[in-house]
């Protein structure tokens, strides 16, 4: 393992488009400034395919344990001992990923209100950090997450696209953010490079979420499916964002990344 390579806070190497190449997945991941990443989980079934995983390539990857709010729909009680004795596993780093997702209503929205809350409790009982999904639902999202954040220490917003009201809200609760590829992309993210600026040096996180928001600066063809290889251009993006040094970036996020997960 690359010691002082980039970490990928989030990738779905579950994801069929990368599960099925993922010697090769790998072997671009050995070859590239990523270091570690972070097997996402939006189920039960992807940690235990992320555990066999980090089986065949233990220097590399770690994983999380929880509902993505898509699937808050499968989420039943018992769940919350299965997931409470997967992060015993020093491979499993954190709760979820959990949260809102109103964009696409997969589960309704009680469904995933019960399905949140109960994640945020077990982070609170197991002490443990929590991978945070929002879209569509920050009102609601900040409502449930305020109840608690006092016994949440650690809270990282993956994947942010939003506004910059909507960020100051998660700085002053304390939450890390997680950025994206989506920063690259002058029509959806260029609002983006203005708002990294407001995010701490201390707050900060970067991820692929591959397979999905492959950077736009890619330097090369590509068939479009983002992989964990490619998180050297985030933090390409970000340097010259914040007019610094790319080292200045892969600094700050590793640092960040490791304190947060305790790896």
């Amino acid at each position: 393992m690359n010691n002082q390579g980039l970490i990928d806070i989030g990738a779905n190497l579950t994801h069929s488009e990368l599960y099925d190449q993922l010697d090769l997945v790998v072997d671009n991941i050995v070859s590239s400034d990523t270091g570690s990443v972070i097997i996402t989980s939006s189920n039960l079934n992807d940690t235990v395919i992320a555990l066999d995983i980090i089986s065949k390539y233990p220097d590399i990857f770690y994983t999380t344990v929880g509902y993505h709010p898509h699937n808050a729909k499968d989420f039943k009680y018992e769940d919350m001992d299965k997931i409470s004795q997967y992060y015993k596993n020093d491979r499993v780093i954190a709760i979820g990923e959990c949260g809102l997702d109103y964009y696409r209503e997969y589960s309704t929205t009680k469904q995933q209100t019960l399905c949140f809350e109960n994640h945020l409790i077990l982070a609170k009982e197991n002490k443990a950090p929590v991978f945070l999904h929002e879209r569509k639902a920050h009102k609601d999202f900040i409502s449930m997450l305020k109840k608690y954040n006092d016994d949440i220490d650690k809270k990282v917003v993956h994947c942010f696209t939003g506004d910059k009201a909507e960020l100051m809200a998660y700085l002053d609760m304390g939450c890390y953010i997680g950025i994206t590829g989506w920063i690259s992309d002058l029509r959806r993210g260029k609002h983006l490079h203005d708002l990294i600026k407001y995010i701490p040096q201390n707050k900060l996180m970067i991820e692929t979420d591959s397979p999905y928001l492959t950077p736009k600066n890619l330097p090369f063809k590509h068939n479009g499916i983002n992989q964990p290889s490619y998180l050297n251009f985030i933090a390409e993006t970000i340097a010259e964002c914040l007019n610094k040094d790319i080292d200045y970036v892969k600094q700050i996020s590793i640092r960040n990344t490791k304190e947060f997960f305790s790896i």
